[in-house]
């Protein structure tokens, strides 16, 4: 082995390893940076940090006829209630679907009664009728 291959394939790539090893790229600080967070054990993105965020479940219905649908109070009043009433076409209302509209709709009622108690239909049938009247849509 020669003088230069030496130097070149074992001294070098060790000395390179010696003096690279101690960089960084950035400094390491311990020190607390500003940030919006007060706790840093408290996560941000949760939903229970976030109250007026909420996922809203859907009760598929086969026909609109006392929904209120397009009535800005009567969609507050079921959004407060954590669901929203879709309406299913008629074109795909087949014994299938008909299993998995039932399906969806127990879990979210009976989701319903176990968090906004067992009189929910009640309720909101009565925030329903309250909004019809001051908006007009009320004819009984």
């Amino acid at each position: 082995m020669t003088y230069f291959s030496f130097i070149k394939y074992t001294l070098l790539p060790s000395l390179l390893l010696v003096i690279g090893g101690s960089l960084y790229a950035q400094e390491v600080s311990d020190k607390e940076l500003p940030t919006r967070k007060v706790d840093r054990k408290v996560k941000e993105d949760t939903r229970k940090n976030q109250p007026g965020k909420h996922a809203i479940a859907y009760i598929y219905v086969k026909d609109g006829e006392k929904l209120l649908y397009g009535n800005r109070c009567a969609i507050e009043e079921t959004h407060q209630m954590g669901f929203e009433y879709v309406l299913e076409d008629k074109r795909y209302q087949d014994f299938g679907t008909k299993w998995r509209r039932f399906g969806n709709n127990l879990k979210i009622k009976t989701k319903l009664v176990f968090t906004k108690g067992p009189w929910w239909k009640a309720t909101l049938n009565k925030r329903l009728k309250q909004c019809a009247q001051s908006t007009g849509d009320f004819t009984g």
